[in-house]
């Protein structure tokens, strides 16, 4: 049980080592403060011409962390994770504004459309009474 666990912790850590990028100091073995070709040849995915700006066959510090960075995925972030595209609210939904001092909710759009009046020389539903609606009275209290 032991080795299991210990071979498991060790490729965790192996992998994880592997998928840092070489520091520049890593990768200049001879310690001249640039890196030759040769050099470069242990950096995957590493495309020295194109990194090596001023052409003069090594890598100096910016060269090599400008190619790095082209190299690296775009860091994580909480942000990108949980960026999911929202779905539109349809025009019937209900929508309303927060309430603010003073202010008020905006009340829900009616699912009905208004009825069209009716037809020249058309008779009313009611036959012609006019109602009026009840509105209730306020009084004052002393």
């Amino acid at each position: 049980m032991r080795p299991l666990v210990l071979s498991a912790l060790l490729l965790v850590v192996l992998s994880a080592a592997a998928a840092a990028p070489l520091t520049f100091e890593e990768v200049d073995t001879d310690g001249d403060g640039l890196i030759s070709a040769d050099e470069a040849a242990n950096v995957e995915g590493l495309d020295f011409d194109a990194a090596d700006s001023d052409k003069d066959g090594t890598l100096t510090v910016d060269e090599y962390e400008i190619a790095i960075e082209a190299l690296s995925p775009p860091p994580d972030t909480d942000a990108s994770k949980s960026a999911e595209p929202t779905a539109p609210v349809p025009p019937s939904s209900p929508v309303k504004a927060p309430a603010s001092a003073g202010g008020s909710a905006v009340a829900p759009a009616s699912p009905n459309p208004p009825a069209k009046p009716p037809a020249a020389g058309t008779p009313p539903a009611n036959g012609g009474a006019v109602s009026t609606p009840a509105t209730p009275s306020v009084s004052a209290k002393p």
